[in-house]
């Protein structure tokens, strides 16, 4: 028995499977000495039973057992399991040819107890150094279905907040990270590489530079959208990826950064350490993809967002507007619209001029962003007046959406010579129930014209609400009457090609 225990862990996991307890116990300890983590069994059923639940690279099975035969355990264990690999221990030689147990078993190795621990040390590193191959070969597949999978979603038009966080999780997945955020630069300060990162308004490096941290896991999960300066260590790590565009790999942490070529959009900061060269490869082809990604979103909301409040221009919410309609019909699901005006913004131009009155338009949209989800839909709808289609949402919620605006918005004011003008706005509840098919017809394809029908419908009724409420100075929400879907008989079929 060797004397000296390793003073590393290999990392590996052995399951050790033996009737006699005292040769258990024996080659337990050899094999811990080694660094390896060692599970014990002592008879077949116990060995597939923990094979069935916990992840094994090398399985050392006796042959002979009470009960099920190491033989045995490998025909039941390659049913649900072709990946681990397996050894087994005889202490008679002669009872099967070795070569013929190897090729039909699929196993490893065939180590005779009578050779003693170094022979049975040399099986082992190698059935460990076969199980290191299938593992890194199965990892690099399944790496590549991972990164296919998740750069489709990632092209996916949505806002950059939502896109950020799903690329969090992803790449926090890919390296089994707990603790990690995305942070990027401020729309139209993003830096060449080798230049000084600049300054914005959240995290902030040893160099008193700062970047926005959009999402967060783990401890990191309340620093969206957060003022605060980071861990010395960790703003050193990510000042020095942002000037140089590489990856860096700490001692407990990875930062990765977000470039398009030269341009440098942000990083990713990862508690856990990328050993692996395979690891880096994927997280470099990520971060490559995802950046392009968040460039794209970037230049779509610069296209389509209105830079005062942050909502939808009209033309597209329209467009969004007609896409949820559609969902909400083949889904059988409710919808809501709220029309929301600002009041007294006549007063305020008047008043304090135009400067005071985006001031109040700029603090609305920020409300209604606050006060809804990311898959709900914010979009100006005119001057003063604003639209919001909530998906999968009944009169309830979209009541519950309604007062939360109503409540976000108490005590905020606008300065005028003189004084202030207390912002407020009057709210309009449209619905639309849940499609029924026996009545619509769900299995018929519907034309864009009959979207469009409903859609009128529904804008119409949250309209005459919003016209109640702005009577109402007591309550300015006010809920319309319910829009129901279009007979079958009522709609226009399809052209071919139209869905």
């Amino acid at each position: 028995m060797r004397q000296a225990k390793s003073t590393r862990l290999s990392g590996y996991t052995i399951l050790l499977v033996d009737d006699n307890p005292e040769y258990l116990e024996a080659t337990r300890i050899l094999l811990e000495h080694e660094g390896h983590d060692v599970v014990c069994a002592a008879d077949g059923q116990s060995a597939l039973d923990i094979l069935r639940r916990r992840r094994v690279d090398l399985a050392l099975l006796d042959y002979f057992m009470p009960g099920i035969t190491g033989e045995e355990v490998v025909a039941q264990l390659r049913r649900f399991n072709s990946y681990v690999q397996v050894i087994l221990q005889t202490g008679y030689a002669s009872e099967q040819p070795p070569r013929e147990l190897l090729r039909r078993l699929d196993i490893q190795g065939y180590y005779d107890k009578n050779e003693g621990p170094e022979k049975l040390l040399m099986w082992t590193d190698a059935g460990l150094k076969a199980a290191s191959a299938i593992k890194t070969l199965n990892k690099s597949r399944q790496g590549l279905r991972y990164l296919l999978d998740a750069t489709s979603s990632l092209h996916k038009i949505r806002p950059l907040s939502e896109l950020l966080q799903g690329l969090l999780y992803q790449v926090a997945e890919l390296l089994g990270a707990d603790d990690s955020f995305v942070g990027v630069y401020p729309q139209g300060e993003i830096r060449d590489a080798g230049a000084a990162p600049v300054e914005s308004s959240a995290a902030t490096t040893e160099d008193d530079k700062e970047l926005i941290v959009k999402a967060g896991t783990g401890r990191f999960s309340e620093w969206a959208m957060a003022v605060g300066p980071l861990e010395d260590g960790m703003a050193g790590a990510i000042a020095e990826t942002l000037r140089n565009g590489r990856i860096r790999i700490l001692e407990e942490a990875t930062v990765v950064p977000l470039r398009v070529g030269e341009t440098i959009l942000g990083a990713i900061y990862l508690d856990r350490p990328a050993v692996l060269e395979d690891d880096v490869e994927l997280l470099q082809i990520f971060a490559n993809q995802a950046a392009v990604a968040i460039q794209n979103s970037q230049l779509y909301a610069l296209a389509t967002l209105d830079s005062l409040t942050g909502a939808y221009g009209r033309g597209l919410f329209d467009t969004w507007l007609l896409r949820e309609l559609r969902s909400a019909f083949r889904f059988r699901e409710p919808l809501a619209l709220l029309m929301v005006d600002l009041n007294a913004m006549k007063r305020i131009n008047d008043t304090a001029g135009h400067l005071a009155g985006d001031q109040a338009l700029s603090t609305v949209g920020k409300v209604l962003k606050q006060a809804t989800r990311t898959t709900d839909i914010v979009g100006r709808y005119g001057g003063d007046e604003f639209a919001l289609v909530l998906p999968r949402s009944e009169a309830q919620g979209a009541g519950i959406v309604a007062r939360r605006i109503l409540s976000l918005l108490e005590g905020r004011s606008v300065p005028v010579p003189g004084g202030a003008i207390p912002l407020s706005v009057s709210i309009g509840l449209g619905t639309l129930t849940a499609p029924v098919p026996t009545s619509v017809g769900l299995s018929r394809r519907m034309s864009e014209a009959y979207f469009q029908r409903i859609g009128q419908e529904l804008v119409k009724r949250a309209d005459e609400a919003l016209y109640r409420a702005k009577k109402d100075e007591e309550n300015r929400f006010y809920q319309g009457e319910p829009t129901t879907w279009l007979a079958a008989s009522e709609a226009v079929q399809a052209e071919p090609g139209e869905s």
